[in-house]
């Protein structure tokens, strides 16, 4: 029957039909089955297959359909599943799906688009539609379609990717570079009794970059072919003719490797998503790219033959071992690579090399890689002198945490050696400190008292101004102790504070008695000092402890205007004398009695100037001695207490009034970070248990 109107089909099934208007369109019966046949014009016809070799091309339809006048509902043929057509291979792309179904009916991939009135872009584009019309012609059932999916990969963004359930960048695995197993692809050749581009299938996990192992042969993955168009790139038909001779003939083929606990792993967390180790709550792309990064870095602590693939690979087992260990395996293995880079310009840049310039601007606002991010973001703030403010890994510091000698030196305006001088002596570091004074840091809290006091250190000519002090006087002070330098450095020309000498003068002017002018019963320290040979130190301490009255001589400022009674000098003088014996506590055997068993520890305190001693010679070998007297005893109760003073005077064990003094919240007496022991300030004590501690405290000197 000649048809000289269009043939429209009414829509049936899965899958419809249209057909152009065609001027000569013959409709018989043949086998059960009606078959249309048709001139060379083309027409766009979903389910068929056009044969150019043929003047006729033709399309089985459903014998039930029955062609209807045009003025009829249009009706459509079922379309069955192409009889020809390729099993899914495990983990196989879609554009590798369709170059095997496209070679099974003898036509290209693009040729097998454009006769589904679709192009092969849109096809390897992943276009909803398309796909599910390619899926119904392969027969796919909607699960094999979703798993052949995630192992091609779908944008979830402009520069993102869903990849097997996971967020992976694009860079991860669209790349002109395509890879994957020669001897995959011959035997998937070898199995088939067609054509090798009809069985050789692409698989997923390929195109993955950080994946370098075929773990079913152990063969290495290799560069098939680099393209630049995505299209063209995808047209995977194409592609395989141009190399498969070369695939067949084993030229791809490299040197077998053995899978290491990284592929192994990796494999695994594709496969089914399963991980037993530290990473499993970390994003895969975030954690196979910093784990190669930090195993290439690790690397060059253990230089490996510079052989590109073994580099890749030694790179991946390397930080593999020491990523699955977790956090602190990770902080050892940075912290490693902080100390082999210690020069005096090696910044975080040369320690880190490509792991840190990667995180700081490639992944700087990925989400994924924020735990790792953080990790290396700590360990460059442990290892580098970070002011505040400034900005490491996207994150600025809102206080600094190191200071190195460098940069104290340059905050309080010093040089550098001096500034390690002063350090030095306070602990800051080890003297034996190998690092050069741009790495040599130190804490910047517990040093920041000492940094800021540095500027306003003055010399002795300053010091005296500000007492009113004579030249002699002053040296009497400092040789008994009674001022203390802020350092004992010889280099060091400016030690002095000048608030300590000021102090000094204001606390005996204000236990001081105004004295005339011209009243020979009062005499300068100094003076009773050289007249009876009582030290300076002593002096004061009985001045402190209430023994010897000062006095403020008019007209005479500041400390040489404070002057002792000569009367109550000479009674001290005879006391003194008394107690210059060797049955008086020596100041070691003194801290151990108030629970400073460490005897360093007091020594520390008297040489700090917070407590006196007196000094005095051994009536048998002559040498002068630390002893401590009863104003020296009364002086140190008067300010200090420790948790053995106080057991006697509360009458409660060590360890309760321990627990008082924590729940209290009251502080060890540390000026400046200095371990004088378990020592605490009086006033703080007596402040923190209120007013029936402070009566329980009261002692009489």
């Amino acid at each position: 029957m000649w048809l000289s109107e269009p043939l429209r089909l009414r829509p049936v099934g899965l899958v419809s039909v249209l057909v152009l208007d065609a001027s000569r369109v013959l409709a018989s019966t043949a086998n059960g089955r009606r078959r249309i046949a048709f001139s060379r014009e083309r027409i766009g016809m979903e389910g068929f297959v056009s044969d150019r070799r043929m003047d006729t091309a033709a399309v089985l339809i459903h014998p039930a359909i029955r062609p209807l006048p045009h003025q009829s509902a249009p009706f459509a043929p079922v379309v069955q599943p192409f009889p020809l057509r390729p099993v899914p291979v495990s983990r196989e792309t879609f554009p590798s799906f369709i170059s095997r179904f496209s070679a099974m009916n003898g036509v290209s991939g693009r040729d097998f688009c454009r006769d589904r009135d679709f192009s092969l872009k849109r096809a390897v584009e992943l276009e909803r539609d398309v796909v599910e019309r390619i899926g119904a012609f392969g027969g796919l059932s909607s699960d094999a379609l979703a798993t052949m999916l995630s192992w091609t990969g779908e944008r979830a963004g402009d520069v993102r990717m869903t990849f097997r359930g996971e967020i992976f960048g694009s860079r991860a695995l669209r790349n002109p570079k395509v890879r994957g197993c020669p001897v995959c692809l011959r035997d998937d050749a070898v199995a088939h009794r067609g054509a090798a581009v009809e069985a050789m299938a692409m698989r997923g996990d390929w195109q993955f970059r950080e994946v370098s192992l075929c773990l079913r042969h152990r063969h290495p993955l290799v560069l098939l072919w680099e393209v630049d168009s995505h299209t063209e790139r995808h047209d995977i038909g194409s592609r395989l003719a141009e190399i498969e001779d070369r695939v067949l003939g084993g030229d791809f083929d490299r040197p077998l490797s053995n899978p290491d606990a990284y592929d192994l792993w990796l494999d695994r967390r594709l496969g089914d998503g399963s991980d037993p180790t530290w990473l499993s709550e970390h994003s895969l792309h975030a954690a196979t790219i910093f784990i190669r990064l930090l195993g290439a870095e690790l690397l060059r602590l253990n230089p490996f033959p510079p052989e590109d693939q073994d580099l890749l690979r030694a790179a991946q087992a390397t930080g593999f071992e020491v990523v699955r260990g977790g956090e602190e395996a990770i902080i050892d293995a940075l912290d490693a690579l902080a100390r082999h880079s210690g020069g005096h310009n090696d910044e975080p840049l040369k320690a880190f090399g490509q792991l840190y310039a990667n995180l700081s601007r490639l992944y700087l606002d990925e989400a994924g890689f924020a735990p790792f991010r953080r990790l290396l973001r700590d360990r460059i703030l442990r290892h580098w002198p970070v002011a505040a403010g400034e900005t490491v890994l996207g994150e600025a510091l809102p206080q600094r945490r190191l200071h190195s000698v460098v940069t104290a030196a340059r905050e309080a305006g010093v040089t550098a050696d001096l500034m390690r001088s002063f350090l030095l002596e306070a602990g800051a570091f080890e003297p034996d400190d190998p690092r050069p004074d741009s790495r040599r840091t130190f804490e910047a809290e517990q040093f920041a008292p000492l940094i800021a006091e540095i500027p306003t250190l003055v010399g002795p000519g300053p010091m005296r101004a500000a007492m009113r002090a004579t030249k002699k006087e002053f040296e009497a002070l400092a040789a008994d102790g009674v001022l203390v330098p802020r350092t004992r450095v010889p280099k060091i020309k400016a030690p002095w504070r000048l608030a300590d000498g000021v102090a000094l003068v204001v606390e005996l002017q204000a236990v001081a008695r105004p004295v005339a002018a011209d009243d020979a019963a009062w005499e300068s320290i100094l003076r009773a000092r050289q007249r009876r040979g009582i030290p300076v130190g002593t002096l004061i301490a009985a001045i402190r402890a209430g023994r010897l009255q000062a006095g403020q001589r008019e007209s005479v400022e500041g400390y040489s205007g404070i002057v002792v009674a000569r009367t109550e000098v000479d009674r001290l003088a005879e006391e003194e004398a008394h107690r210059a014996v060797p049955d008086l506590p020596s100041a070691a055997a003194f801290g151990r009695s108030v629970g400073l068993r460490d005897g360093g520890r007091f020594l520390a305190l008297v040489a700090a100037g917070h407590t006196p001693v007196t000094k005095v010679q051994h009536p048998r070998l002559g040498y002068e001695m630390f002893v401590v007297s009863e104003a020296d005893v009364a002086a140190f109760h008067r300010r200090f207490v420790t948790t053995t003073t106080l057991s006697t005077e509360w009458g409660e064990h060590r360890n309760t009034i321990i627990v008082q003094l924590e729940a209290a919240g009251v502080a060890r007496f540390a000026p400046e970070g200095t371990d004088f022991g378990a020592i605490y300030l009086r006033r703080d004590v007596e402040a923190a248990v209120g007013r029936q501690g402070r009566a329980a405290l009261s002692r009489t000197s």
